[in-house]
């Protein structure tokens, strides 16, 4: 890969800002809806949106690791340590994006449940149901995984305002939609 590349590439940069706006919705929605009585008609509205955005996490999330692998990134900045640890945030992220839709989806297959998606489709249950293996994936999805993705989102927030005000190199710059590298 050529390692004169000075920004993403504007297809990473949209992924990785898109990702992030879903992320943010799934969570918005997913804690809107305990505002609402069970059998609550906008209840299973904001829960059909978590699970269509959940979804298309886990689409896009595979698509952006295609790309990242068929496309060069520009240079880590950062000491000897920093690199990576960098390149492990950046790893565990796209785990914890493949592994919140995964479990929730797995969660719902062996709670015997349906997954409309949009309002368009539904991905049927295609397993035995089973309560307690659903309620471990629960576990999985809405402890574990994320809380270890807000931890991870928190060090690669924070990792990207330290290049930015403190070490002033192009690690930020690189990212932003609008942003160009010195």
């Amino acid at each position: 890969m050529d390692q004169q590349v000075t920004s993403w590439h504007p297809v990473s940069k949209g992924l990785h800002w898109l990702i992030a706006i879903l992320i943010l919705c799934a969570w918005g929605s997913a804690e809107l809806h305990e505002s609402f009585s069970k059998g609550s008609p906008i209840r299973g509205g904001l829960m059909v949106f978590h699970f269509s955005v959940g979804f298309s996490v886990l689409l896009l999330a595979f698509l952006r690791m295609y790309w990242r692998a068929t496309h060069p990134r520009p240079k880590l900045y950062g000491s000897a340590w920093q690199r990576p640890v960098s390149v492990l945030v950046e790893s565990l992220l796209y785990v914890a994006m493949l592994g919140m839709p995964l479990t929730g989806l797995a969660m719902r297959q062996y709670a015997g449940r349906d997954t409309t998606i949009f309002w368009l489709f539904d991905i049927p249950s295609f397993v035995e149901k089973n309560i307690p293996i659903a309620k471990k994936l629960e576990f999985a999805h809405t402890e574990l995984i994320w809380n270890g993705l807000l931890a991870l989102l928190v060090l690669h927030i924070c990792g990207a305002l330290w290049h930015h005000f403190f070490t002033k190199d192009d690690t930020l710059r690189h990212m932003l939609p609008w942003g160009r590298s010195n």
